[in-house]
Formats: structure tokens, sequence, C-alpha cells
């Protein structure tokens, strides 16, 4: 009866590994798991430089934590950058979107992760419908450094256009 389980096993085995050893011999690729392509990390790493301080803010009247910049972070300022991330909706206004560094449901605006992760993109041409929440986009315009403005984000991107759409 054992002799019959062991043999019984080892022929599972052996049909398993043909079976394995068929499928990627056939040169399908479809087993291999596709991911989307990870998102400019050039930028994203020198965002997240940053070191925040707290600020009291007048105009709201209570204290905020304040981005505080890296000089090479200021040296990009105005000049025309790309970043790939993740289209999240920002607003009732067409022409301004938020890319994100993650998807939706790890971003900045749900907790997981810092306002080094998102940059407003303010478009040249209005866009907001045109892209669904999560789509991967790749975005190019003058970098602007915010640290005053509660209302915007810390990172904006002026006069932007979207370069690609990604999938």
């Amino acid at each position: 009866m054992k002799k019959n389980i062991r043999n019984t096993l080892w022929t599972l085995a052996i049909l398993s590994i043909v079976a394995i050893t068929s499928y990627f011999l056939a040169g399908t690729d479809s087993w291999r798991v596709t991911s989307p392509p990870v998102p400019s990390v050039d930028y994203w790493q020198m965002f997240a430089g940053i070191s925040l301080e707290r600020t009291y803010i007048e105009e709201a009247r209570a204290h905020y934590r304040t981005p505080v910049f890296t000089q090479e972070l200021i040296a990009y300022t105005g000049k025309e950058v790309t970043l790939t991330g993740y289209y999240l909706p920002y607003s009732k206004i067409d022409s301004i979107i938020i890319v994100s560094r993650f998807p939706n449901s790890s971003c900045f605006f749900c907790g997981q992760a810092g306002v080094e992760s998102v940059a407003m993109v303010v478009l040249e041409k209005t866009g907001r419908n045109l892209f669904q929440t999560d789509q991967l986009l790749s975005v190019r315009g003058k970098l602007a450094l915010n640290s005053t403005d509660i209302n915007k984000l810390a990172f904006i991107l002026e006069d932007a256009e979207v370069e690609s759409l990604l999938d």
C-alpha cells in the first residue's frame, strides 16, 4: 500500500516537471507577471529629499508642516522636468491634475505616503476628463516649488503637457 502511494507521488512529480518544462520550452511568456512601468525615480527621489518644518500659517490660523527644499531641487525651479506617475483627479478645474508616485490606494491623500510623492500639474490644455484614476502618465512641465500656499501641493509642474499615456 505504501509502495503504491509512493509510486503514485513520484509519477505525479515527474508529470508535473514534464508539464512545467514543456510550458517554458514552448516559448510562451504568458506565465510572466507584468507590472506597469516604474514611475520616473530621478525626480521622485529628489522630491523625497525634502524635510518638513512646523510653520504657523496666518491665513489658516494654524501650524502646518511645510516643506524645506534642498539646494538641488531649488536649482531645478523654472526648468522643464518630466515625471511619470499615476493620475489622480484633483479638482473641478479641468486643467489641473495630480500625478502621484504611487497608485490611489497608497497615495498621499489616503495617508499612505508623504507630500513628496505627489505633484500638482497645471496643463496648458484641459485634460482632466481624458484620464482614469491610476492611469500611468508621463508629464512634462516647468517645476515650481511651493512652501507657502496651503491650497497647493509642494511640487507643481506649470505649463505642462502629457507626453505619453502608459499602460
